[in-house]
């Protein structure tokens, strides 16, 4: 039941991670739903009881001609007991876990890779290299505008467009970890422009994933060495180079 501590930083260069966490505002929105989820759940029990105690006292004739009465109006008496028990002890439990849930969100930025961990009782941790990421988008309906939050969207290669395919389709893409979502951050745009910058950085400098450049696969499936693509990428600069001179 251990919590995991703070995760490790992706692939990167040494000093280049920037963490982020999510707004307390986050925060705030969580316990705003938590508490109208407990007021619901009471409504309910309150509803529930006095519908037992009409049944127990007569007023609604249900039990009149059942057999055994005196043990079914024993066991509606328990089962009141213990719905007000386990509404009381749950209350602190789920707000405990929903402290928890917003404490150990960690989302990790370095300059070839990104790293969401977020969950409690289920732990989940997605590392994206920029390698493969095609969209970075951000999400913000009225609850969150209202809050000054947003969800920052990643999607990698394979991910496909999950908007127009439905949400089963987007569900089923962040868990097979194609997209991920930096959840409830205040700093969204600051958070995009850090991950595009960088993307940029990394190809305009032709380097792609560093893990990927030693060998790289072609359409037969085979490793293609690093020295023939350096060849490869050098002949097609000539080639450019040669196309404007004779377009002058």
């Amino acid at each position: 039941m251990r919590v995991p501590p703070e995760p490790q930083a992706p692939s990167g260069s040494a000093g280049s991670a920037e963490v982020f966490r999510a707004s307390r505002s986050y925060l705030y929105l969580k316990l705003i739903r938590w508490a109208g989820g407990q007021v619901m759940t009471l409504l309910g029990l309150v509803a529930a009881l006095a519908f037992l105690h009409l049944v127990g006292s007569g007023q609604i004739e249900v039990l009149d001609k059942i057999p055994h009465r005196a043990i079914i109006l024993r066991f509606m008496g328990w089962a009141e007991v213990i719905g007000i028990i386990g509404f009381v002890v749950q209350m602190p439990v789920s707000l405990f876990f929903v402290l928890l849930d917003w404490e150990m969100r960690w989302y990790i930025v370095t300059d070839r890779s990104l790293r969401i961990r977020e969950g409690v009782r289920r732990v989940n941790e997605m590392t994206m290299t920029f390698a493969n990421v095609q969209e970075v988008s951000i999400r913000q309906g009225p609850i969150e505008r209202l809050f000054g939050i947003s969800n920052l969207r990643v999607r990698t290669a394979g991910g496909g467009a999950s908007a127009s395919s439905g949400s089963q389709h987007g569900e089923n893409e962040e868990k097979s970890g194609h997209i991920g979502y930096f959840r409830g951050v205040d700093n969204a745009p600051e958070i995009r422009d850090l991950i595009l910058e960088r993307l940029k950085r990394l190809r305009d400098a032709g380097l792609g994933d560093p893990d990927q450049r030693q060998a790289e696969i072609d359409e037969d499936g085979e490793a293609t060495p690093a020295g023939l693509l350096d060849a490869a990428r050098e002949m097609l600069a000539e080639a450019r180079t040669l196309r404007e001179a004779f377009g002058r």
